[in-house]
């Protein structure tokens, strides 16, 4: 018998691209699946939209943006209520997926144990030859990094291979990880949107379960295609203060000691690059997303106990993990 997948779309504005985003998911060789769907209050007319060309899909109409974290929950939620489910596929509407993406990251999660997350090669949307991600790690300055973005489509990118982490653009996780993980939800909604595919890659590693690359599972990726109608203050201050609460939640102290002064000439140099390209009022979003994610730093403590009560892991895996660019040997 197989094991049912529920895709999950979040839509915010996305009309004009969802037929195409759904029809991919429509191709899959993999049968056994539906469709959950949220609106997130688009003006756009997504959710009639959907409600109209795709009765099939399971929608749910929302009175307000609820942001990638609390929508995608929303939908996890409602799809495991169906015991059948036992994987997750997050594809973002602005990402399309070859017929046997789903296939092939189903049967690479098949040889494995305690399977958390994982994704193909996600090539750019307009630019086959050019990738968009391999797989995403915390680099040793501590920032989050998309392997392999925006560079070349070339042979280093033919084996499947263990990971730090995956991009949440297009990713499979399994039902047995998100019933595992300690939190009553997958995503962390006090983040609302960005760097929470990283948070939860970084979690499953605490708890000893493991992330794959599949390099044969193909998709294709836009590119924010919802947040371009947002201004580059909006991305940053939302990327600056999560990245705080990303690392108080699943880094170990004496990681975070050692990547200190590679994180400080980091932080430096990433603010004069922000001064000198951008506006004041993106400059001051910055580092007002700084402050305000050190201000949260007892609520990003607290989940970090919860985490810690399940923590598996040695604190030198972290860092073997981010000086090998998040590749698992």
């Amino acid at each position: 018998m197989t094991k049912r997948v529920a895709y999950i779309i979040v839509c915010w504005n996305n009309k004009d691209i969802l037929a195409e985003c759904i029809e991919s998911i429509n191709q899959q060789n993999y049968k056994d699946k539906d469709i959950y769907l949220i609106d997130n209050n688009s003006s756009d007319g997504s959710a009639d939209f959907i409600a109209t060309n795709y009765p099939e899909i399971k929608l749910i109409r929302s009175n307000k943006n609820n942001g990638f974290a609390r929508g995608n929950n929303l939908l996890i939620q409602e799809a495991l209520k169906d015991e059948k489910v036992k994987y997750f596929a997050l594809i973002n509407s602005d990402a399309r997926i070859t017929s046997d993406w789903t296939e092939k990251l189903i049967n690479e999660s098949d040889k494995h144990k305690n399977v958390a997350c994982l994704q193909g090669l996600t090539l750019d949307y307009f630019d086959h030859a050019i990738v968009d991600s391999h797989h995403i790690y915390l680099s040793v300055n501590l920032q989050s990094t998309q392997y392999g973005y925006q560079q070349s489509n070339s042979q280093q990118y033919l084996s499947s291979c263990e990971v730090m982490g995956v991009n949440a653009a297009a990713t499979i996780i399994t039902r047995e990880f998100i019933e595992e993980q300690p939190y009553n939800k997958l995503f962390d909604e006090s983040f609302f949107m960005y760097l929470e595919d990283v948070d939860v890659s970084l979690r499953a590693l605490n708890i000893g379960w493991h992330n794959y690359f599949v390099a044969e599972a193909i998709a294709y990726h836009i590119g924010s295609a919802s947040s371009k109608a947002r201004s580059s203050s909006f991305s940053l201050y939302y990327t600056a203060r999560n990245q705080v609460g990303l690392l108080l939640k699943n880094i170990p102290v004496s990681i975070l000691i050692r990547a200190c002064p590679s994180f400080l000439r980091n932080e430096y140099n990433l603010f004069i690059y922000i001064k000198s390209n951008y506006s004041k009022l993106t400059v001051f979003k910055y580092v007002q997303g700084r402050v305000v994610g050190l201000l949260r730093t007892p609520l990003y403590l607290f989940k970090r106990r919860q985490l810690q009560k399940n923590t598996k892991i040695e604190p030198n895996f972290f860092w073997t993990l981010m000086s090998s660019k998040g590749w698992v040997e």
